[in-house]
């Protein structure tokens, strides 16, 4: 069975990355998303129109097996709550 992915538009580079559905589960609270390539989505405004699609996700998901592994990838602290 494949996975479910959700496209979520990244407000930092401006692409749209795939996320898994246990990644989005687990971000949905703070709106940072690591995606299938790694890359940590901070998601854009839904009324923003989808940008292009990554390629390193796109790479990721041709080369995928049937499960997508997501790549760990430190979260950081953000500043404003470590200021606190």
């Amino acid at each position: 069975m494949e996975p479910f992915l959700v496209h979520i538009r990244c407000d930092t580079d401006g692409y749209t990355h795939a996320v898994t559905e246990d990644e989005f589960a687990a971000g949905r609270h703070d709106g940072r998303f690591r995606a299938v390539c790694g890359h940590v989505v901070l998601a854009a405004p839904m009324i923003e129109a989808p940008g292009r699609f990554d390629p390193v996700c796109r790479d990721v998901l041709r080369d995928a097996p049937a499960e997508p592994s997501v790549p760990r990838q430190e979260r950081r602290r953000s500043r404003w709550r470590a200021r606190r």
